[in-house]
C-alpha cells in the first residue's frame, strides 16, 4: 500500500511540474531607435523579479521562463529614455517590439547640427541643447518665438505674434530686430538666408506642429562655419520620418478666446527599406487678443519619404504652408513713475495684456504700389500671411573604405503679405489732432468715420495716428544646397569637405498708409476722418508723419558659394580635436528705391476729381532706383578641444570667429551699386563643462564675443555699434525616479556697447539674466496622467541703447495638464501666463507726453492669460 502511495504522490509532483513548466512563457521582441536601426546592447527587465535579458546586435531580446502574472517591462540604454510597459503573461509566449526614444538631454545623444562630423554631446566641443516631442509639448509654445525662448542663451521676443520675433544669442545683438547672426533651419537648410530681411524673417514661413520630431540648438561655436549668417547660433527643426510607425491626432479649442485647431501626424515604414511621414493643421480664429475679426486663419501640410538601402538612405519631402495670423506691434500704455523703475499699465478701455491695435471697423489699407505705382489695396485681416511651397531632397550614403557622402537641397516658392497697424503716436485728441493736420494739410473738423459721422469724442479723451504696416511679399524664393564628403584618415582623423550654395530673392514693395483711431479695446476702436478731406478713417496715402519714408521696393538677388573644410582628431583616447573653415562668396546685384519719386496729385477713387487726400500722394513710378551691384566675400573659422575627464564627465574650449551678411533692405548702396557696410564680423570664445549626474546631466559654459557692427541707415535712423559680451550659461536636467522631472536653464551676460555715442551703456533689450525652469509630474497605474510647469523669466533691460528708460523684469508661469482617459487618448488642458503677466518686450521712445500726472508710450507687452484644451489621440 506504501509503495502504492508513493507512485501516485510521484506521479501528482510530476503533474504539477509540467503544469508549472507549462505554465510559464517568454517575453521576446525587437528593439530599434527611432530611425528604425536594431539597438544592441538594451538591458531589458521585468522590475520587481531577477528576469532580464540584453539585446544583441539585431536589436532581439527574449526573457524565458516567466511564470504567469502581471509585470512591469523595463528597458534602458545610455542615450535613451527608459522604456516601461506593463504586460500581462496568460500561459502563452508574448512578442513586444518597441522603440527606443532618444534622451534630450543625454550627453551620450549624437548631434548632427552645426558640427564638422555627427558626434555625442559629451565628445562634442560646442554648446548644444535639444528638445524632443515630449518637451516641446511641454513648453505649450505658440510660436517659434515661444519654443525658442527655452533654449539656453537665446532671448527671444515673442511677444508679437506668430512670426516676426527678435532674438539674440548670448549677448550678439538685435540692433536692426529679426536675427542677423542667427540662423533658422529647416531638415539642416535655412528658411531664409537673412534672418533680418524686414517683413521676411526666417521664423515667418515656420510653424510649430506635430511634425517636429526634435530641436537641436547650437550657441555660437562651430555655427560659424557651418551655416551662411549664423555666427551666434543655429536651431534646426528636425523633422519626423515615419521610420517606426505611428501617429496622432488633436484637435483644440481656445477656452477663454475664440480658437479651432486640428493638429494630425502620421507615419510607418512600408516595404523594401521605404517609410514615409504626413502631416499638418489647420487653424482658426480671433488669437489671444480681442481684435473684433478672425485673426488666424490657414494651415500647413508636409509630407517626406525616404528609401533606407544597406549603405544609406535617400529622402524627398515637401511642404506646403498658407497661414494668417495676427501682429502685435507696439501699442498705447500708461507709463507710471520714474525711467529707472516705471510701471506699464493699463489706459482706460483699453487692457496691454488682452487688447491690440487691431479694430473691427480697420479692415482695408489703401496706398500705390511701388512696382507698378497704381492703385493698392490690401485687407488688413490678412496680417502676417506667408506661402511657401518646397520641395527637398537628402542623401546619405557610407561609400566603404571610410569614405561617406552627404547632402541636401531645397526649393522654397516664397511669398506673402504683411499688414499690421503700429501706434505711430498717441496723446489727447487735440494733439493727435494738430499732429496729423500739419503733417497731411488736412482740413475740416474730425468726425467718426462710420455711422451719422458725429463729432470725434472718445470716452477716455485719447487718440492715436496709426501707420500701417503694409507689405507686399512678392518674391522670397530661395534654393539651398549642401553637399560633403568625408574621409577618415587611419583611426584618429576625419576630414569634411563641402560646399554650400544658395540662391535668395528678394522682390518686396512697402506701400504704408496713416489712419486716426480711438484708443479703445475689445477690437471695439472706431476711426476718425477729417470731414470733408479723409476717406473711412485714413487721412494719408502714405505717412507723412513721418516724411511719408515708407513706399519704397526691393528687388535684389544673392547669390553664395560658400565651400568649407573640416577637421576632426582624436589627439588622444580622452582628447578630442576639431577645426573648421569656410569660405563665403557673396554677390547681389538688383535695385532698391527708398522713398517715393513724387507727392503729388493722384485720382485714387478716378472719379475725376482731386479730393483733399488726394492732393498729395506718394508715388513709386518710372524709376529703377538704386542700383545694386555688389559683391563680397569673407572667411570664417572655429577650432575647439574637448576633453573627457571620465565616461560621464568633458571639458571644452573653442575659439570662433564668423560675419553676417546683410538683407538688401538693412544697408545704403553707393552709386556704384556698392553697400557702405557689407557684412558684420563676430569672435567668440567659449569655456563648458559637461557633466553626466546620478539622475541626469549639467552643462556650464562661459563665453565672451566680440560683435564689430557697422553703421548704416535703416528706416530713417541710423543703425550699428561695436558691442561685447561676456557671460554664464547653466543647463540641467534631472529625473527623480520614473515620474517626476526637472529641466531649467539661466543665462548671465554681461554685454555693452563698444563704441559710438552709448559707449559703455548696455544694448537695448538686453537682459542680464534670462531662465527657464519647467518640472513634470506623470502619475497613475500606467503614468497615463501628467502634469507640466514652465517658468520663463527675465532681469530688468533698457528700451534704448541711452539706457534712460527700464523695461521691468518679469517671470510668467505657463501650465499644462493631461489626463489620459484610455490607452493612446488624453484630455489637455494648456493655460499660458497664467498669472496674467505684463511682460514689456519693446518701447519705442522713452515716452510719448503727458496724461493727467502720468506718461503716455508705445509698447509691446506679452499676451495675458490664455486658455486651450485639446483631446488628442496617439496611436
Amino acid at each position: 500500500m506504501n509503495a502504492t502511495k508513493t507512485k501516485w504522490s510521484f506521479f501528482l509532483l510530476m503533474l504539477f511540474s509540467v503544469s508549472a513548466i507549462f505554465a510559464q512563457s517568454t517575453i521576446s521582441g525587437t528593439i530599434k531607435d527611432p530611425s528604425g536601426v536594431p539597438l544592441g546592447g538594451v538591458n531589458v527587465i521585468l522590475d520587481g523579479t531577477s528576469k532580464g535579458s540584453v539585446s544583441d546586435f539585431d536589436g532581439d531580446y527574449a526573457i524565458s521562463n516567466v511564470e504567469n502574472g502581471t509585470y512591469k517591462l523595463k528597458a534602458s540604454s545610455l542615450g535613451y529614455k527608459t522604456f516601461t510597459k506593463s504586460i500581462t503573461v496568460q500561459g502563452k509566449d508574448v512578442k513586444l517590439d518597441f522603440t527606443m526614444a532618444e534622451d534630450a538631454a543625454s550627453l551620450d545623444e549624437v548631434v548632427v547640427t552645426g558640427v564638422v562630423n555627427p558626434k555625442s554631446k559629451i565628445e562634442s566641443s560646442v554648446s548644444v541643447s535639444t528638445m524632443d516631442v515630449k518637451l516641446i509639448e511641454q513648453a505649450s509654445p505658440r510660436s517659434a518665438g515661444e519654443l525658442f525662448r527655452n533654449v539656453p542663451g537665446i532671448r527671444a521676443e515673442s511677444s508679437g505674434g506668430e512670426g516676426n520675433a527678435n532674438f539674440n544669442v548670448r549677448g550678439v545683438p538685435i540692433s536692426s530686430g529679426g536675427s542677423r547672426y542667427f540662423q533658422i533651419q529647416e531638415d539642416g537648410l535655412p528658411l531664409n538666408l537673412f534672418g533680418d530681411t524686414s517683413f521676411g524673417n526666417a521664423d515667418n514661413f515656420l510653424r510649430i506642429d506635430s511634425n517636429i520630431g526634435r530641436v537641436e540648438a547650437i550657441r555660437g561655436g562651430s555655427a560659424s562655419t557651418q551655416t551662411s549668417n549664423g555666427p551666434a547660433g543655429i536651431i534646426n527643426m528636425i523633422s519626423k520620418t515615419g521610420a517606426t510607425e505611428g501617429g496622432s491626432l488633436g484637435t483644440t479649442f481656445g477656452l477663454d478666446y475664440q480658437s479651432n485647431r486640428l493638429d494630425f501626424e502620421y507615419g510607418a515604414p512600408l516595404e523594401n527599406g521605404l517609410s514615409y511621414h504626413i502631416g499638418g493643421f489647420m487653424r482658426s480664429g480671433e488669437g489671444p487678443r480681442e481684435i473684433g475679426y478672425q485673426g488666424n486663419k490657414g494651415g500647413q501640410f508636409k509630407a517626406n519619404l525616404t528609401k533606407r538601402f544597406d549603405n544609406g538612405y535617400v529622402r524627398a519631402y515637401a511642404k506646403f504652408l498658407n497661414d494668417k495670423s495676427v501682429m502685435y506691434l507696439p501699442m498705447p500704455m500708461l507709463l507710471e513713475g520714474s525711467n529707472d523703475n516705471p510701471t506699464y499699465s493699463n489706459l482706460p478701455g483699453f487692457d496691454i495684456t488682452s487688447d491690440a491695435v487691431q479694430s473691427a471697423y480697420l479692415q482695408q489699407s489703401a496706398g500705390t504700389s511701388p512696382f507698378t505705382g497704381e492703385r493698392h489695396v490690401n485687407d488688413v485681416r490678412n496680417g502676417n500671411n506667408p506661402i511657401s511651397k518646397a520641395l527637398g531632397a537628402e542623401f546619405s550614403f557610407d561609400l566603404g573604405d571610410d569614405w561617406k557622402v552627404a547632402g541636401k537641397a531645397r526649393y522654397s516658392n516664397n511669398s506673402g503679405q504683411w499688414v499690421a497697424p503700429f501706434t505711430a503716436a498717441v496723446g489727447t485728441v487735440s494733439e493727435i489732432e494738430t499732429t496729423a493736420r500739419d503733417a497731411s494739410n488736412a482740413t475740416g473738423a474730425l468726425v467718426y468715420a462710420d455711422g451719422d459721422r458725429e463729432a470725434f469724442n472718445p470716452s477716455n479723451g485719447l487718440a492715436q495716428i496709426i501707420h500701417m504696416f503694409d507689405v507686399t511679399v512678392d518674391d522670397l524664393s530661395n534654393f539651398f544646397s549642401d553637399v560633403k564628403i568625408s574621409k577618415k584618415l587611419g583611426d584618429n582623423v576625419g576630414v569634411t569637405a563641402g560646399l554650400f550654395s544658395a540662391t535668395q530673392n528678394t522682390k518686396i514693395g512697402w506701400q504704408w498708409s496713416s489712419f486716426l483711431s480711438e484708443v479703445k479695446g475689445g477690437g471695439d476702436a472706431r476711426l476718425a476722418d477729417f470731414d470733408g478731406f479723409s476717406r473711412g478713417g485714413q487721412y494719408s496715402y502714405g505717412t507723412p508723419v513721418w516724411g511719408n519714408c515708407c513706399q519704397r521696393k526691393y528687388n535684389t538677388v544673392h547669390n553664395v558659394n560658400s565651400p568649407y573644410v573640416g577637421v576632426d582628431a582624436d589627439l588622444s583616447e580622452k582628447l578630442n580635436f576639431d577645426g573648421s573653415i569656410r569660405f563665403e562668396n557673396v554677390r547681389v546685384n538688383g535695385n532698391i528705391q527708398g522713398g517715393p519719386t513724387s507727392q503729388g496729385e493722384f485720382d485714387y477713387d478716378g472719379n475725376g476729381t482731386i479730393e483733399g487726400i488726394e492732393e498729395s500722394v506718394p508715388v513709386i513710378i518710372g524709376n529703377a532706383g538704386q542700383i545694386v551691384n555688389d559683391n563680397y566675400n569673407f572667411v570664417s573659422y572655429s577650432a575647439g578641444l574637448n576633453y573627457k575627464l571620465s565616461q560621464g564627465a568633458a571639458v571644452f574650449a573653442r575659439y570662433s570667429s564668423g560675419a553676417s551678411g546683410r538683407a538688401s533692405d538693412r544697408n545704403n548702396y553707393g552709386t556704384d551699386g556698392k553697400a557702405d557696410v557689407q557684412y558684420d564680423e563676430v569672435s567668440q570664445l567659449e569655456v563648458g563643462y559637461k557633466k553626466r549626474l546620478k539622475n541626469g546631466v549639467l552643462n556650464l559654459t562661459g563665453f565672451m564675443s566680440n560683435t564689430d557692427e557697422g553703421l548704416s541707415n535703416e528706416l530713417n535712423r541710423s543703425v550699428g555699434n561695436p558691442f561685447k559680451a561676456l557671460g554664464l550659461e547653466a543647463e540641467t536636467s534631472l529625473d527623480f525616479g520614473d515620474d517626476f522631472s526637472f529641466n531649467g536653464s539661466f543665462t548671465w551676460t554681461k554685454a555693452e556697447i563698444d563704441g559710438g555715442a552709448n559707449k559703455g551703456n548696455t544694448p537695448r533689450r538686453q537682459a542680464d539674466l534670462v531662465y527657464n525652469l519647467s518640472p513634470s509630474y506623470n502619475f497613475g497605474e500606467t503614468s497615463q496622467h501628467s502634469v507640466a510647469l514652465s517658468v520663463l523669466g527675465t532681469s530688468k533691460s533698457y528700451a534704448q541703447d541711452d539706457n534712460d528708460l527700464v523695461m521691468p523684469a518679469y517671470a510668467y508661469f505657463n501650465l499644462i495638464g493631461r489626463v489620459g482617459l484610455t490607452e493612446g487618448l488624453s484630455l489637455v488642458l494648456s493655460m499660458n501666463n497664467i498669472f496674467d503677466t505684463v511682460g514689456i518686450t519693446e518701447v519705442e521712445g522713452n515716452g510719448d507726453g503727458a496724461f493727467g500726472s502720468n506718461r503716455l508710450v508705445r509698447a509691446r507687452s506679452i499676451s495675458g492669460r490664455s486658455s486651450t484644451i485639446s483631446l488628442q489621440y496617439k496611436f
